[in-house]
């Protein structure tokens, strides 16, 4: 009701491990649709900030992708960070944002040089991988390397950086979003076993915390596990 969306879902996120702790799937139920509004308010408020996908190293020692800049740079918005073979600059980026709780995201983004064309930005939907060595390489051969439903993109396939999101931009992200979430929600989808199901959609939120349909899938297993439990 207050709008602050940022400590609603800290809030929410906290009950959830407490109810998850106690195996509490009735109160389960009942968060998740709370905390999916939370997050789809926390993405739109990113969405309605600076645009800049971007933010792609051009050399290992590139000052460009520096975490501790770039927050000061951009702490509203709608990023793409992609250091120079790694992700590690969009983890630390990430880190900063929630410690100081803003409404700014990034992608989890590296790129690596090609022998053959322009650089590729690689989009990875979790932190932790292993990403390869940033070596120049064809696309033919970079693409096995990567961790699995990696997204590869050129520079020129982004779009613009804009000084405020607009309706273009967020379509834009957010189907990226879709594309890194899709192959987890799917995954989960195929689980039999209810709590399976529920580690699946967690994850697949972990990939994209504002995935809604995995918070309602949530909220609808935990509560007809909740059932079954109470009525065996």
């Amino acid at each position: 009701m207050l709008m602050d969306y940022l400590a609603a879902q800290a809030t929410l996120v906290q009950a959830e491990q407490a109810a998850l702790d106690l195996a509490d799937f009735e109160t389960l139920s009942r968060l998740y649709m709370p905390l999916q509004e939370a997050r789809r308010q926390r993405r739109q408020r990113c969405g309605e900030g600076t645009v800049n996908l971007h933010l792609i190293a051009s050399g290992p020692e590139d000052s460009a992708v520096d975490p501790s800049r770039l927050i000061d740079q951009y702490p509203h918005g709608q990023l793409l960070i992609a250091g120079w073979g790694t992700i590690e600059p969009a983890i630390r980026f990430r880190r900063l944002a929630v410690e100081r709780r803003l409404y700014v995201e990034t992608y989890l983004a590296a790129v690596y040089p090609s022998d053959c064309g322009p650089p590729a930005v690689v989009i990875v939907p979790t932190a932790h991988v292993q990403m390869p060595a940033p070596t120049s390489r064809s696309n033919d051969v970079l693409l096995p390397l990567l961790p699995p439903h990696s997204t590869v993109a050129s520079e020129s396939d982004l779009p613009p950086s804009v000084a405020t999101g607009t309706f273009e931009t967020y379509a834009f992200t957010m189907a990226l979003w879709e594309r890194l979430h899709a192959p987890f929600l799917a995954a989960a989808d195929q689980q039999i076993d209810p709590q399976a199901k529920m580690d699946g959609y967690r994850q697949t939120i972990t990939v994209d915390y504002a995935c809604e349909l995995a918070h309602q899938k949530l909220s609808a297993v935990a509560r007809d596990y909740a059932r079954m439990i109470r009525g065996s």
